[in-house]
């Protein structure tokens, strides 16, 4: 992705960098900003259930790389292969109650149809980061983390506190940018994996109704504690290698949203469990914080990820399935899937 910095209307600047002035085209009666397919434009005022929203200025590349590291000295580098994207937001509250705003009320998509959401980096000042009051207005910085590669980036915004869909809004952060849906799905269902007694190993797809799950590598021992971050980390290799009496491993899925058309999924954080024998859940073993990338998080059909999980099993545990179970709501059946990491 080429480092842009794009300044539209009046919006506050990052000090030191560079922006480019650009006219803007209001229009907030507009029904635009429903779905990737039909985005916000760039600068464009849309109306999104009580709050009015528009893209201001937008830097990428080097240009947002430098404006995250000089907002926070605690702020690092862009992990291998991935670059940050900030947005200058203005918002103003139209309804009758106050509403909270800041970063994570909003998320990035791009042409790999996954979602990007906060970093937990501090935004360049003034960050978005307030509660507004009825008929106030306010402007503020977002900071995202994205691959490099990604490409038609648009800006998602579906805040919590508003609760349900009737407020989302989708904007574009780079001109012209556009996401069509899509018109067949990417690989029809199979009974792969439905029953215990038949759990797939590794390179073998199950696919349900939405998904389509690989399992591809198994990581136990040091070798798992080598794969994560600070999180999981501080607990110390020797949870990690059975010095407390259990051990980690980590399991790397290549996840998929097979369906078609355009609705936005998410893959939870509790998609997988180990089971027994029998193929019940077992309800004391430890979920860790896996080694990104993580293969929970939002996916737009088509969109593909290789994602970790990461368990704590006890030494003397002898299971050795893991049952696929995502939420209800984002398939339109139950079907549980099992698969044997060794």
């Amino acid at each position: 992705m080429i480092g842009t910095a794009i300044v539209l209307g009046l919006g506050s600047t990052p000090a030191g960098i560079a922006v480019i002035a650009q006219e803007t085209t209001p229009a907030s009666g507009s029904s635009f900003g429903l779905s990737r397919a039909d985005p916000v434009p760039l600068g464009a005022v849309v109306q999104a259930g009580p709050v009015e929203l528009q893209v201001l200025g937008v830097l990428s590349g080097p240009e947002a790389i430098e404006a995250v590291l000089a907002a926070s000295p605690t702020n690092v580098e862009p992990r291998d292969g991935m670059t940050y994207v900030t947005v200058n937001l203005s918002a103003r509250n139209t309804g009758s109650q106050p509403l909270w705003l800041d970063n994570d009320d909003f998320a990035v998509t791009g042409d790999s149809g996954l979602v990007w959401r906060f970093l937990g980096a501090q935004p360049p000042d003034p960050a978005l980061d307030t509660t507004l009051n009825p008929g106030e207005t306010t402007e503020g910085w977002m900071a995202f983390g994205i691959p490099r590669e990604e490409g038609s980036l648009l800006l998602i915004f579906d805040s919590l506190e508003l609760g349900g869909s009737w407020a989302d809004r989708v904007l574009a952060i780079q001109d012209g940018a556009r996401i069509p849906d899509r018109f067949q799905r990417t690989a029809e269902p199979n009974d792969g994996g439905t029953d215990v007694s038949t759990a797939l190993t590794v390179g073998q797809a199950a696919v349900t109704d939405q998904w389509s799950v690989t399992l591809l590598d198994v990581v136990t021992d040091a070798a798992a504690f080598d794969l994560v971050d600070y999180r999981t980390g501080a607990l110390g290799v020797g949870d990690a290698t059975g010095a407390d009496g259990s051990m980690w491993i980590a399991l790397r899925f290549r996840i998929q949203n097979a369906t078609a058309g355009g609705e936005l999924a998410y893959f939870p954080t509790n998609a997988f469990v180990l089971v027994d024998d029998a193929g019940d859940p077992l309800l004391d073993i430890a979920t860790l914080t896996p080694p990104r990338p993580d293969a929970a998080g939002g996916y737009y059909p088509g969109a593909e990820r290789d994602g970790w999980v990461m368990f704590d099993v006890p030494l003397d545990y002898t299971t050795s399935t893991v049952r696929l179970l995502p939420f209800a709501h984002t398939a339109t059946s139950l079907d549980p899937r099992y698969f044997s990491y060794r």
